[in-house]
């Protein structure tokens, strides 16, 4: 089960993200689910099955997990493929 604990050894992929903060601000506010993750971006659809390409390294997102939860992540803590990320060990974050 997915928690904030263990998020990182996760698949990203169908959940629901916002960018709450970026360096760029045309990009904050965008929310959708997520349909894709690459080493450097995260794709998503929209409300209006519009796609979204998010560069990870200027972003912090807002996760919403099955349980409810809300998670806040940096996006340069993301910036790894998605295989890699799911096998580090992460000290306390």
């Amino acid at each position: 089960m997915i928690t904030s604990k263990n998020i990182f050894h996760h698949e990203l992929i169908g959940l629901n993200l916002k960018v709450f903060n970026s360096s760029n601000n045309f990009l904050i506010g965008i929310s959708g689910k997520i349909i894709d993750e690459r080493k450097k971006t995260i794709t998503i659809e929209t409300e209006d099955n519009g796609i979204k390409i998010i560069p990870k390294n200027v972003s912090i997102f807002h996760l919403f997990l099955p349980n409810g939860e809300l998670v806040e992540i940096d996006g340069k803590i993301l910036v790894n493929r998605p295989e890699d990320r799911i096998k580090k060990k992460y000290k306390k974050l």
